[in-house]
């Protein structure tokens, strides 16, 4: 019987360990940004251009940063700066300046970048046959 007893607690040694690591392995890990919809728009901006119109984008992007706000996920990198080049697309200037500000300010490694493209924001594009 006495050595019974010790196989018993020797079995919830070993259960007890695997059931408190299992439990801790079923959670997900959080994600340091939330990325929304960004990946699919960036895909089908790319691949297939006249699909989604770049107002449609803004607006799903609009959504998915309020929706960041509200979980407490922070804004991934060149997200800013594709929505900036949305609204170039669509003429608005000046929100495309202050997305690509705010991303210098988030993720300081990409200031040259921005400052080029903010060097060329507003100036006619030339067309290379």
């Amino acid at each position: 019987m006495a050595g019974r007893q010790v196989s018993l607690r020797s079995g919830w040694a070993i259960a007890v360990p695997v059931l408190l690591l299992c439990g801790c392995a079923a959670q997900p890990p959080k994600q340091l940004y939330g990325w929304g919809n960004y990946e699919e728009l960036l895909y089908v901006s790319t691949t297939k251009v006249d699909s989604v119109a770049p107002e449609k984008q803004i607006e799903t992007m609009k959504t998915d940063r309020a929706s960041f706000a509200s979980t407490g996920q922070r804004i991934p990198p060149g997200w800013r700066v594709h929505l900036a080049n949305l609204y170039t697309q669509t003429g608005h200037l000046e929100e495309a300046r202050v997305e690509l500000e705010a991303e210098k300010v988030a993720f300081p490694e990409s200031a040259v970048f921005c400052d080029t493209l903010l060097s060329h924001l507003g100036r006619p594009q030339q067309v290379t046959p």
